[in-house]
C-alpha cells in the first residue's frame, strides 16, 4: 500500500491496524521527526511525540530510493491492544523474584 511517497509493507499495515495508529501519524511521523536514529537491525527510525505518546515508524530506501515502512509503533501502547498486554506482562516479570519469575515462565510454556 502506497501512502503519498510511503510504501507500507503488509507488516507494517497490520501494525497499523492492530496498534491503532493512524496511517497519517505515520506519514506525520517520517516527515516531520523529532528524532531520528540508524536502526537496529538497518533502517532508519524516525520518531515524532503526539499528544501524550510517541510513534516510531522504521523504514528503509528501496533501489528506486523509495522509502518502505517496515515497522511502525506507538508507545506507550493503546490499551486492550496485545502491546499493552505485553507490556503489562513485562513488568510483572521484572517485578517478580526468582520463583515468580520461574512459575511465569512454566505457565506461559503450558499455554497459561
Amino acid at each position: 500500500m502506497q501512502y503519498f511517497d510511503l510504501i507500507f509493507t503488509l507488516h507494517a499495515q497490520d501494525q497499523l491496524r492492530n496498534r491503532g495508529i493512524k496511517i497519517s501519524e505515520a506519514w506525520e511521523t517520517f516527515k516531520h521527526p523529532l528524532r531520528t536514529q540508524k536502526g537496529k537491525y538497518g533502517g532508519l527510525e524516525f520518531e515524532r511525540e503526539f499528544d501524550n505518546y510517541k510513534i516510531t515508524v522504521v523504514a528503509i530506501q528501496n533501489n528506486k530510493n523509495e522509502w518502505i515502512v517496515k515497522s511502525v509503533w506507538r508507545n506507550p501502547p493503546l490499551l486492550g491492544t496485545a502491546d499493552a498486554k505485553q507490556k503489562e506482562s513485562w513488568k510483572k516479570y521484572n517485578k517478580s523474584g526468582l520463583w515468580g519469575k520461574i512459575w511465569i515462565t512454566i505457565k506461559q510454556q503450558i499455554g497459561f
